[in-house]
């Protein structure tokens, strides 16, 4: 890794990527433990990060990070928390309030319309979506600002969901990163190379990068050169586990940010 890294290798190799990106659960944790202990590398990443830590992270820990605009137990959310499960790890809810609402971003729009699937005898999915947001109102608005359309506050209706999976939400942290990332660039571009950091010494970010489409332009233009800039900077890999399963065709669907039918009875008791 000493030459400048050939990103279009890098994206077209698959194994390519997932050796210079990814770390696995086991060997992240390992890592993780030696690193705390090491003084002169929390002086260097505070240094770099001019001494702003993001609240939770100053009290140093062994933290499993999930960033989202909003946490809220979809598919992907279950999955992370299922590889965890057992671990010494605390979740961390990285959210993002002050990101701009919009139905153009597949993520986004499934906080207001949510996916449920079921399976049928067969085993293929059946998909019913439930519209819970007027999208005409709050297209563009600030999501602290967005309210279903039982007038609650999208963010708690979607923590609420975590209780109906049986969750303990108390053996969480969910914390709103809005301060933070407009402080550190506001757009990605500006603050991915300071988010990465976090992940050197701080914590374990788990996430699965796309390599094709928007999200493949993502992650070769901003993602890539931001994570090679620290692994320069500090000589070390930022941490960051992939959430199982990595299948390129559930990763591309709309399942992966769906949720059961378990969260239906809270839906039908609001909307009343």
């Amino acid at each position: 890794m000493d030459n400048k890294w050939d990103y279009n290798k890098i994206m077209s190799d698959k194994n390519l990527f997932n050796k210079t990106v990814y770390t696995s659960l086991s060997e992240a944790i390992k890592i993780l433990k030696k690193r705390q202990k090491d003084k002169k590398l929390k002086e260097n990443i505070e240094k770099l990060l001019e001494n702003d830590i993001p609240e939770p992270l100053t009290n140093i820990g062994q933290y499993a990070i999930n960033g989202k605009q909003i946490a809220t137990p979809n598919f992907d959310t279950r999955c992370f928390l299922s590889a965890i499960e057992g671990c010494e790890l605390k979740p961390l809810f990285y959210e993002y309030y002050s990101d701009k609402f919009t139905s153009n971003n597949d993520f986004k729009h499934s906080l207001g319309q949510l996916i449920i699937y079921k399976d049928n005898k067969r085993n293929s999915p059946i998909e019913e979506r439930i519209t819970i947001v007027d999208f005409n109102k709050y297209d563009g608005k600030k999501l602290f600002d967005v309210k279903t359309i039982w007038n609650e506050p999208l963010r708690d209706f979607h923590h609420k969901l975590f209780d109906t999976y049986g969750y303990n939400t108390k053996d969480f942290i969910f914390y709103d990163g809005s301060g933070w990332l407009n402080r550190n660039g506001k757009k990605a571009v500006s603050f991915y190379e300071k988010d990465l950091l976090l992940y050197v010494y701080h914590g374990i970010l788990f996430e699965n990068f796309l390599l094709s489409g928007s999200d493949g332009n993502f992650t070769k233009n901003t993602f890539l050169p931001a994570f090679e800039k620290v692994y320069r900077q500090t000589g070390l890999k930022p941490l960051i586990v992939p959430i199982p399963p990595m299948d390129k065709e559930l990763e591309e669907s709309s399942r992966w940010y769906s949720y059961s039918e378990k969260i239906k009875p809270l839906i039908i008791k609001n909307k009343k």
